[in-house]
């Protein structure tokens, strides 16, 4: 695998980067920013673009104030369960990734995916992750590539932005506890190139990131699937489309989508889940990648008081950014 391309996007190693002060702001905003839109698009998840405008001219943008006191959606635990087993080994180790999920499905599991659950019960049984998902995703025809890896992918990029090969290795890795489809598996190194670099405080040239993954061995369709980004408006993406919008590629254009627009994190969230769709993926990727570009500070107080159990994923976003200071220094 040549990521010589890929490294190209990035610093020189020895460039200076932001202050501890810029990049602590820039983690927690990744983790928070997937908690707001995960919670922003759950009350219209399903609903096709149109529908939600006649009901919210203006846009959804209210949080519901019960979240604080319920059990964390499926985008979001995810993401903590990956950020916990990231943190608890050097190197993510697949199988207690598999555990934790198992162990979560069984006491909460809210909003969990069908796909999602069948490799769980495969899991739970004893089969391998590997082997798991792939049973399910060759018993389902191999056609489903649904978005459960891209949605929780971001602690990956958080813990190993100055390390592409591991950022790689981990996020094939994570991918495929669930999702055997390369396609769902090319998305999240896609998606965690991108926090990566914004991470880093860099811009980021879709068309150059796209050549670069091409160059890496990205399947043709993602690489088509990132280029048809630059320029695009939220109607010609289509995430509400009925017969695709839990697709991998669907959420991964809705964060680098976002993330490119002039507007604030708020304008910008409060579009994307207006577009309707699978609104709380889709919110979560971009919200995530929103957060890494803007930082936590601009992410607005009353979305963030709706979080509930905030602090344990404040922390969360605290031990991985030192890790990858340990790790950058070591």
């Amino acid at each position: 695998m040549d990521l010589t391309a890929i490294a190209k996007l990035f610093p020189s190693p020895g460039t200076p980067h932001a202050s501890l002060t810029v990049l602590r702001s820039r983690y927690r905003g990744v983790l928070l920013g997937v908690a707001v839109g995960n919670l922003l698009g759950l009350p219209v998840e399903a609903v096709g673009g149109e529908a939600i405008r006649a009901r919210f001219p203006n846009g959804l943008m209210e949080i519901d104030p019960s979240e604080r006191s319920r059990a964390w959606d499926d985008d979001l635990a995810q993401t903590a369960l990956l950020a916990e087993a990231l943190l608890a080994t050097e190197g993510l180790d697949p199988k207690a990734f598999a555990a934790r999920l198992v162990a979560w499905a069984n006491t909460n599991g809210r909003g969990i995916g069908i796909l999602t659950q069948q490799v769980i019960n495969e899991l739970a049984r004893g089969v391998g992750p590997a082997d798991a998902a792939r049973k399910v995703w060759e018993a389902g025809g191999r056609r489903s590539a649904g978005n459960g890896a891209v949605m929780r992918c971001a602690p990956v990029a958080m813990r190993w932005r100055h390390d592409l090969p591991q950022l790689f290795r981990d996020s094939i890795a994570s991918a495929q506890v669930t999702h055997a489809d390369p396609r769902c598996q090319w998305s999240t190194v896609a998606v965690n190139v991108a926090l990566a670099l914004l991470l880093e405080g860099e811009g980021l040239d879709l068309e150059a990131i796209g050549g670069a993954l091409a160059r890496a061995g990205a399947p043709g369709g993602l690489v088509d699937a990132v280029g048809r980004v630059t320029g695009a408006s939220l109607h010609s993406l289509a995430l509400d489309d009925p017969d695709a919008m839990g697709y991998t590629f669907k959420a991964m254009q809705a964060g680098l989508w976002a993330v490119k627009q002039p507007g604030t994190l708020e304008e910008t969230l409060v579009r994307v889940v207006s577009a309707g769709g699978d609104t709380d993926t889709n919110g979560a990727v971009a919200g995530a990648l929103l957060g890494a570009r803007f930082g936590e500070a601009v992410i607005p107080a009353r979305w963030t008081e709706c979080i509930g159990n905030r602090p344990s994923l404040e922390r969360l976003a605290e031990r991985l950014l030192e890790r990858s200071l340990a790790s950058e220094g070591a």
